[in-house]
């Protein structure tokens, strides 16, 4: 009999935390304003982080009058970026590359996630989702 209560009280709180973990992770859309066109700059990348959850991409970009702002791109998590070919050698500090990416919802702050990157010599590397567009408004 008691076994059969104990039971009963973890299949209880089984269901009542499997809410709380299926819906803990964030959606893209919650934290980066996917319904403008993405922003496309020209960068340097001061660091290349490959780790879950998602990898973390961070560069240096000029803004409109020339003054340098830090930003900080989220990628793709590492198992699928390393299903499409791509590893923690593919982009490394210093690195200038050609950035798209979805600003942050939160005015003001440097941070967004990733469109695509494309390397000097035209090479595309680091593309989220199928379906980015190809060309954007502008260079920064």
């Amino acid at each position: 009999m008691r076994n059969k209560w104990i039971t009963s009280i973890i299949r209880i709180a089984g269901l009542l935390i499997l809410p709380g973990l299926t819906f803990g992770h964030h959606g893209t859309g919650i934290s980066y304003d996917l319904t403008v066109p993405p922003i496309t700059a020209k960068a340097i990348v001061t660091e290349f982080r490959w780790a879950n959850p998602h990898i973390g991409i961070y560069v240096d970009i000029k803004d409109d009058k020339g003054n340098i702002e830090n930003w900080s791109i989220e990628g793709n998590s590492p198992y699928n970026w390393a299903r499409m070919g791509w590893n923690r050698k593919t982009l490394k500090p210093g690195d200038e590359i050609t950035i798209t990416f979805y600003p942050s919802k939160i005015p003001s702050v440097h941070a967004g996630v990733i469109a695509k990157a494309i390397l000097p010599d035209g090479k595309e590397v680091l593309r989220f989702q199928r379906d980015t567009p190809t060309t954007s408004e502008g260079v920064r």
